[in-house]
């Protein structure tokens, strides 16, 4: 490509944004955006292209090969996943244009696609470096309240990075005693989450001390804010920084010394693979992670298998 990035080429295709206004999800509209955008400055710079009239799928072909060759950070090859969902999202919006009389055909229904196996599983933590984590946030601070409260949050729920900070502090509620989550999960859908009591009692203090710095949080109020907006000082209702999440988790990780990277799905991680490890079976762990697919759900298991778990012992013969 040159000394110039891919993605600071421009190109001359038009974008439609009726395409992403159909997605539910800020975060799925911008990935989708980005990887679209990827391509079509690919197609412009690699074959010319100025026109979506003359792709083929013979084009899909090649960038996909290109993905898997070059077509990662640094020139080097992508992991499946990624080329996976860049595909898709290409499909997708080949669908649009052919609705849009565009195109003839989805150039890239037929292209096959690499296996998603996971090329750098994502570290979990075990459930002590868990605990050690979690103690070594001060519970005295303004912000040790707020990151204790966002954190047990993401370590007790395995919910998403998008589907906490998109959160409401309506979405906080009582139902049959239970004290529960909303939240608006992968495809717009919307689910339910029940807390634990730690999580509970966490949660409860950061709003309870949202009152006492006078930011008492109303129903369409975001439930977890920054504590302040260097450039807009009186704008403190909003949602956190997605960055500032890897910075708070990145913070305590180092914090206790853990020489691994730990990143917001680590917590997530680190809840799917506590609740196997306590026994709770697959199925109802993918479920409780929102996983359309168990596979994805084996993915997070880290149990070690031992030959007397050996189902063989189940037979009466």
């Amino acid at each position: 490509m040159g000394e110039k990035k891919l993605e600071q080429i421009a190109h001359p295709f038009t974008i439609y944004q009726e395409f992403f206004d159909n997605f539910n999800s800020r975060h799925t509209r911008s990935s989708y955006e980005i990887d679209i955008r990827h391509f079509l400055t690919w197609a412009f710079e690699e074959l010319s292209m100025k026109s979506y009239a003359d792709l083929e799928r013979a084009h899909i072909i090649k960038y996909r090969n290109w993905l898997q060759e070059v077509g990662g950070r640094y020139g080097q090859p992508c992991a499946p996943k990624t080329i996976a969902r860049k595909l898709a999202a290409l499909s997708s919006y080949s669908d649009f244009l052919v609705e849009k009389s565009i195109l003839e055909f989805n150039p890239v229904s037929s292209v096959k696609r690499p296996r998603r196996d996971v090329v750098s599983p994502t570290n979990a933590l075990s459930a002590t470096q868990m605990r050690e984590l979690l103690d070594s946030i001060p519970r005295e601070t303004d912000s040790g309240i707020l990151h204790r409260a966002l954190l047990m949050m993401f370590f007790t729920t395995g919910l998403r990075k998008s589907e906490i900070l998109n959160l409401k502090f309506k979405d906080y509620r009582e139902i049959n005693e239970y004290r529960v989550l909303e939240f608006i999960g992968k495809g717009g859908k919307i689910g339910q989450k029940v807390l634990h009591p730690e999580c509970i009692e966490s949660l409860d203090l950061y709003i309870l001390n949202m009152e006492k710095i006078a930011r008492k949080l109303e129903r369409e109020d975001w439930l977890f804010q920054p504590s302040h907006n260097p450039t807009n000082p009186d704008r403190l209702n909003k949602p956190l920084n997605p960055k500032t999440i890897n910075e708070i988790v990145d913070y305590y990780a180092r914090k206790i010394g853990l020489n691994f990277k730990v990143t917001p799905h680590s917590a997530r991680a680190t809840f799917i693979g506590e609740l196997l490890e306590q026994g709770v079976d697959i199925y109802s762990v993918a479920r409780e992670v929102n996983h359309s697919s168990v596979k994805t759900t084996q993915e997070y298991d880290k149990r070690k298998k031992k030959l007397s778990d050996s189902p063989v012992f189940k037979l009466k013969f």
